[in-house]
């Protein structure tokens, strides 16, 4: 039995759950548990689940990212990877970020850069001893002891387990989370498109079908695990700059299926960087499930710290 999503076959491992009629009274139960929460977590400051660290963007989203699909594009160099790799590893939650195009190695340089305020550049140009540069690394490693790499730039990692093909996606983020004891977790996949791509879908015939056949899988993943998924998208050309909902390359499913649509611009006329080294950027909430649409949230993006701050 399979799953069909516009004429594309889906992995069927994990079955959809059959649909359920709900009389209102029987949701009352799940309303008091979800009060609850909502009461003990306004009272102690403490969110409900991962969030960007980005204050006023987090207030935006309804104070967490929520379980479910979420799409942050933009366009080149404004900074996508940086801004999924720090909300990852200052979330407040165990996170597993599935890295696609850059290796395990380079994402702890450039997360060592943004934790110890070194210029990407120091740390690859060997002038510094080893001694130091590992000294730095290792600050960086303890700094954010909840996040772990996953690295799919050599094989595909598959949503979940396939046959004998080893664990997937989410028997990763399962285990990590049961490590630290964490109800909660976030997923990131950086980029979505290139993790499509290399998905063997003998029934998918071009990249339309592969995206879509993604991003329902990442949407199952996100379900299944009760969790929020970030995925990094491409823009597409004739959207690039605009921030609008339909701005992610390939499909429109992202902003049908998505919590949110997050998208990375580039601000002012001249995109030059200040005196202290930082680009003028903002981020707009194309799409909101939790609050407002339409919202933008003024940042600041430093490149060679890998650095993303509220302006």
């Amino acid at each position: 039995m399979t799953d069909t999503l516009e004429g594309v076959r889906c992995t069927p491992e994990i079955p959809a759950e059959a649909p359920r009629l709900y009389p209102l009274a029987d949701l009352l139960e799940a309303w008091a548990a979800d009060a609850n929460a909502a009461r003990d977590a306004y009272e102690s400051g403490k969110p409900r689940g991962p969030i960007t660290g980005l204050a006023r963007l987090d207030r935006e989203l309804g104070g967490f990212l929520t379980p479910g699909l979420h799409v942050l594009h933009g366009e080149p160099g404004t900074g996508k990877s940086a801004f999924a790799l720090q909300a990852a590893a200052t979330c407040g939650a165990p996170a597993v970020f599935v890295t696609t195009e850059m290796s395990p190695l380079e994402l702890l340089r450039r997360i060592t850069a943004r934790v110890t305020g070194t210029y990407l550049g120091r740390l690859r140009s060997g002038e510094l001893t080893p001694g130091t540069s590992l000294e730095l690394a290792t600050r960086a490693a303890k700094a954010c002891p909840m996040l772990a790499l996953l690295d799919a730039t050599q094989a595909y990692a598959p949503p979940w387990q396939l046959g004998d093909e080893g664990p997937g996606i989410l028997e990763a983020a399962e285990a990590w989370r049961e490590r630290h004891e964490a109800a909660p977790c976030l997923v990131v996949v950086d980029s979505l498109h290139t993790w499509a791509d290399a998905a063997p879908r003998p029934f998918a015939t071009g990249e339309y079908d592969s995206l879509n056949a993604a991003i329902a899988e990442l949407k199952r993943l996100a379900t299944r695990l009760g969790a929020p998924v970030l995925a990094v998208a491409e823009q597409n050309r004739a959207a690039m700059g605009t921030g609008k909902q339909s701005a992610s390359a390939g499909t429109r499913k992202f902003e049908y299926v998505g919590e949110s649509v997050l998208a990375l611009l580039r601000e002012g006329k001249d995109w030059q960087p200040d005196a202290a080294g930082e680009y003028a950027v903002s981020v707009k909430l194309a799409k909101n499930r939790n609050g407002a649409t339409g919202p933008k949230v003024s940042l600041r993006f430093h490149g060679a710290l890998q650095t993303f701050r509220e302006a």
